[in-house]
């Protein structure tokens, strides 16, 4: 796994960003099957799929839940 600034990412990989991060972020850029991937925070994962609204934000996860990304992107 490679980790990149989010200007390195950029300067590398602009393909890879599509407009998804923000210049605060650290890309994460890692092989799976020959494809490319970038990974972003889950709070800017809600902030994009919610239009740019924030999420609401529960006091507890609901039970069964964890809280990773897997099979959400």
């Amino acid at each position: 796994m490679l980790n990149f600034s989010y200007e390195e990412a950029l300067q590398n990989f602009p393909h890879l960003l599509d407009n998804v991060a923000t210049g605060h972020e650290v890309i994460t850029v890692q092989g799976a099957n020959h494809e490319s991937v970038v990974l972003i925070s889950k709070d800017d994962f809600d902030s994009i799929s919610t239009g740019g609204l924030t999420a609401p934000t529960l006091a507890a996860p609901p039970p069964g839940t964890n809280n990773n990304l897997d099979g959400w992107l």
